[in-house]
């Protein structure tokens, strides 16, 4: 991948194209460790694209004055997923336009980008579906917790439990049990040999471990079971010397509710964006 150096005006240049050297990869993964409550997405999905046989670009925005001060950095797949994490500064908005330009369909930033985006609706790109999230984390043990990992002959009750959480988060996710199975990535709790409680572990780092996809049968609710299987999943995470960390849409009530409950802590904000272009 060629790099390409725009000087967007004196202050700063964007940088597209993969790392200039050993040092720049160095320099934005420190930067990314830095701010590692926001940065779980794009430091993995930054690991991962080097790995893959697609067209993905990698951007940073430097201040032109310190070679090694970064306000911004953006891993997109082309006509896919941006992650995007900018610093707040004047000049983050030079960024998101030259992520504009590679027309990715998915856009997932803070609130700060957020704002910058919207800013740029206009002829050539518009938001047709978004969701503000917060971002929250867990660090203690619990005592009372209850669940075990998922096995295979528990793959019919995980396809029911997909279909009912997508119709009621309005998502499409599609799940190979077989080999989040395998990963140990599926926490469940079960009643009297039935599971009624369901949470699933996603991307993690050598800090933290995301968890998300929390579900209980309608049937079983309001009943403690959820705060059961996530208090096992936590202590999982807790005992392997990292930290617990959540994204949830703010709409969604019970959920950060329970969350609060059981001690965990806002440290931010997170949102997603799906982009249309004419």
């Amino acid at each position: 991948m060629k790099n390409k150096i725009e000087q967007a005006n004196p202050d700063v240049k964007i940088i597209r194209g993969s790392f200039t050297s050993q040092s720049e990869r160095q320099l934005i993964f420190q930067w990314l460790d830095a701010q590692f409550y926001h940065s779980l997405g794009i430091t993995v999905f930054l690991d991962r694209t080097q790995g893959i046989d697609t067209q993905w670009q990698l951007l940073r925005l430097y201040d032109s004055n310190q070679s090694d001060e970064l306000l911004g950095v953006a891993v997109i797949l082309v006509g896919g997923t941006c992650f995007w994490l900018p610093e707040e500064s004047s000049s983050a908005g030079l960024l998101c336009s030259t992520i504009v330009k590679l027309q990715p369909h998915r856009i997932i930033t803070t609130s700060f980008g957020r704002d910058i985006l919207r800013s740029m609706m206009g002829h050539q790109m518009s938001i047709l579906q978004e969701y503000d999230q917060s971002v929250m984390v867990c660090s203690h043990r619990f005592p009372q917790a209850s669940g075990r990992f998922a096995m295979t002959s528990d793959i019919p009750r995980l396809i029911e439990y997909q279909h009912l959480y997508n119709q009621e988060r309005s998502v499409d996710e599609r799940s190979d049990w077989n080999v989040l199975i395998q990963q140990a990535k599926v926490v469940v709790h079960e009643v009297d040999g039935q599971i009624v409680s369901i949470v699933r572990f996603g991307i993690e780092t050598h800090r933290l471990v995301s968890i998300g996809g929390t579900y209980t049968f309608s049937e079983y609710r309001r009943q403690g079971y959820a705060e059961r299987v996530l208090a096992f999943a936590i202590n999982q995470i807790v005992e392997s010397g990292r930290i617990a960390h959540l994204i949830v849409d703010i709409d969604n009530f019970p959920a950060i509710k329970l969350y609060h409950q059981m001690g965990f802590e806002d440290i931010g904000s997170s949102y997603v964006g799906y982009l249309g272009y004419s």
